[in-house]
């Protein structure tokens, strides 16, 4: 399963089918899994139907987004990133922690 046991609660089934479908979808179109989703809920425009969500998952390489109404529409967002900084990278910065990546100052 790709859902948080503790967001199961307050999502709608169609909300749960569809973020199903979406980490299926995700997984044949990057080839693996990218986790479990973290939600981000909207308030509720009307008490007892649902809210609206944000969902994403990531895995270093790639980010999913899927967006949803308490019926399960919504668009599903996939992209793949490029690393531009990375503060573990002892070679990226100078002892400031500053790099050239950004052009920005610490």
């Amino acid at each position: 399963m790709s859902i948080w046991n503790h967001d199961l609660p307050r999502l709608t089934e169609k909300q749960r089918a569809a973020l199903e479908l979406a980490a299926r979808r995700v997984e044949n179109m990057h080839g693996s899994h990218l986790g479990f989703w973290g939600i981000v809920y909207a308030e509720e425009v009307r008490p007892g139907r649902g809210h609206d969500i944000t969902a994403w998952a990531a895995d270093g390489e790639a980010i999913a987004t899927q967006y949803l109404d308490p019926y399960g529409n919504g668009p599903l967002v996939f992209s793949q990133t490029e690393l531009i900084h990375n503060d573990a990278d002892e070679d990226h910065h100078d002892e400031d922690g500053n790099c050239e990546c950004t052009g920005a100052k610490a």
